[in-house]
């Protein structure tokens, strides 16, 4: 099938039969309708040609009776046209603004423009890429069981590497398995400041305090997500996320220059990295994969570093070791 030649004069309102009234005007100045009666069979429809030619300064009257119509010059017709459109169209432009602010009130008033659910593992797991991917200064993270997708989140190097401040609470469930702290510390060294708190009651992402992603139940598959944009609800996100994270362990030095020097006894490279496994809730086998020992030797090790800190559990004791700056 064969597409229709599009016509420039289109665009400025002109239709095909006003084309053709005002081209037989141009090679036959100041014909009548009479004379251009042979353009179409309905004498209304050139009447209401003529009319609109007129109103667009193509076409000016000339005598009375029987009325004729000279043709304006192309030059001053068209120029003049779309100067005329141009400054409708700039106008239009201008009301970007007004009718902008007028739509962000909108969605400020409409609850369901703030809050978004997801429904299924699959959409939650697009939209926390999709969310960021366009995350351009700060990630705040809850980690805990259980994932709509993989748990390790190859997408967060990227994140990183666009010098995105990135702040993780991990849930020591979170770091059970065996490959977790192997994925923490690369994520450490790409930048991110990791840090541990049993009992974290949620997950959570925050992107750049501007939007949220967080889970509306912990069931297994994580049936439904909620999405919340800029609100109040947003803002007590971020307090929450706060508020945890000063109560959490550090997992990851965050200084350039590595691991901060005891403040205390002398403390092994392979005793800080302990007791940051301890503050992270690796079991005792975890814990001497990681170190390349034997689980004895874990836990004499720990044993001895429990008295040392005078605490009676590993949490106390990691935790004695975090404001004492050993980890």
């Amino acid at each position: 099938m064969t597409r229709p030649q599009p016509r420039p004069l289109g665009s400025l309102g002109i239709s095909e039969l006003d084309e053709r009234v005002y081209r037989a005007l141009l090679v036959r100045p100041g014909g009548s309708q009479a004379d251009l009666a042979e353009l179409t069979p309905r004498r209304a429809d050139l009447t209401a040609s003529l009319r609109r030619l007129q109103d667009l300064g193509f076409v000016r009257p000339v005598g009375a009776r029987p009325r004729r119509y000279a043709p304006v010059t192309p030059e001053t017709a068209i120029e003049s046209l779309v100067h005329q459109r141009q400054q409708e169209l700039l106008g239009a432009l201008a009301m970007t603004t007004e009718l902008s602010a007028e739509y962000r009130i909108g969605r400020h008033d409409d609850p369901g423009a703030l809050v978004e659910i997801l429904t299924g593992a699959t959409a939650v797991a697009q939209r926390f890429e999709e969310l960021q991917s366009s995350c351009t200064s700060e990630l705040l993270l809850f980690d805990r069981p259980p994932y709509a997708a993989p748990p390790d989140n190859p997408q967060q190097q990227s994140v990183l590497a666009r010098n995105v401040t990135s702040r993780t609470v991990y849930a020591p469930e979170s770091l059970l398995r065996e490959d977790a702290a192997a994925y923490v510390r690369a994520l450490g060294d790409a930048g991110e400041d990791a840090r541990v708190l049993p009992g974290l009651p949620l997950k959570l992402a925050v992107f750049d305090r501007r939007v949220a992603l967080i889970p509306l139940t912990l069931d297994s598959d994580i049936p439904q997500s909620a999405v919340i944009r800029r609100s109040t609800l947003l803002d007590a996100m971020v307090m929450l996320f706060e508020f945890f994270w000063e109560r959490a362990l550090p997992l990851t030095a965050t200084s350039a220059a590595g691991p901060a020097a005891p403040s205390g006894p002398d403390l092994s490279a392979d005793d800080r990295r302990l007791l940051s496994l301890l503050v992270s809730g690796a079991k005792d086998e975890a814990i001497a994969r990681d170190l390349e020992v034997g689980v004895r030797t874990v836990r004499r090790r720990m044993q001895r570093l429990l008295q040392l800190l005078d605490a009676e559990t590993r949490f106390q004791a990691g935790m004695q070791a975090a404001r004492r700056g050993w980890v």
